[in-house]
């Protein structure tokens, strides 16, 4: 493959995570194994009140997501000013032949980000974000994953997979919906359940910078998990710590800071 038009028959919700044609032995074995894991986990029961502030948050995982994602927040590109109104794609991406190169191909690509997702289950500063009351919600690691995913390659790779998921026209428009709820989830800290700017008529509530940099850093971790080589696993990830800021500002909840990233504030 490695063409657009070679991916256009494909069809995202047939895709059990691996295709046995490019990937053979313990690679296909490891792929097999992980996609089921993905299809099998499940975000946390909902709580209707907010994390306790003695929750631990800390987690080997959760720490490692943390630290890469900063890794890559600390040296990624600036994204194109105010992409997020613009819808301006950044340059850096992985190219459909490195995805079939290091993933065996766009099914590869499904698991990778059902890892992610199970990740993001098991941590404790990202799972307050998945409101299991809403059946949008309530599904699989795989399936996160596959929204994710096919959102990603459609604005790279200008493919219209995404659409073929029964969910809308576009991902990246959907995604809004999708962020707005978790935003609201009464399961977050008090401290979150804030709208910023404060006084604005456009405020809201506000994903954190670790929020941020953990939800690039699991995506990293959940690379290696999959057997990607580190070059792959950092473009990706410096990829979409570019790519994040059109969903800024975030909150520092050190400092209540607002980081803007590369979009225009606004009172």
């Amino acid at each position: 493959m490695g063409q657009n038009q070679s991916y256009s028959n494909w069809d995202p919700t047939q895709s059990v995570g691996y295709n046995e044609e490019t990937m053979k032995g313990e690679r296909l074995e490891k792929f097999k194994s992980l996609a089921l894991q993905a299809q099998q986990a499940f975000p946390p029961p909902f709580v209707d009140k907010p994390q306790d502030p003695s929750t631990p948050l800390d987690t080997p995982l959760g720490n490692e997501a943390l630290k890469r994602g900063r890794w890559a927040t600390a040296r990624r590109k600036p994204a194109p000013r105010d992409s997020g109104s613009r819808m301006a794609v950044a340059k850096g991406y992985p190219t459909l032949e490195e995805i079939e190169l290091e993933l065996g191909g766009l099914d590869g690509f499904m698991t990778l980000f059902g890892c992610h997702y199970m990740g993001m289950f098991e941590n404790p500063r990202m799972n307050v974000l998945f409101d299991t009351r809403h059946a949008d919600t309530r599904v699989n690691a795989f399936e996160h994953g596959k929204r994710v995913a096919c959102t990603i390659i459609d604005l790279t790779h200008r493919t219209a997979l995404y659409r073929k998921l029964g969910r809308g026209f576009s991902g990246a428009f959907s995604v809004d919906k999708t962020h707005a709820t978790a935003k609201r989830c009464p399961m977050r800290p008090v401290t979150q359940q804030k709208s910023l700017p404060e006084g604005s008529m456009r405020g809201s509530r506000r994903f954190t910078t670790d929020q941020r940099d953990s939800w690039i850093g699991h995506i990293m971790c959940a690379a290696e998990q999959v057997g990607a080589s580190k070059a792959f696993e950092e473009k990706l990830g410096l990829y979409l710590a570019t790519t994040v800021s059109a969903y800024a500002p975030f909150v520092d909840e050190k400092t209540g800071k607002l980081d803007w990233q590369e979009e225009t504030p606004y009172k």
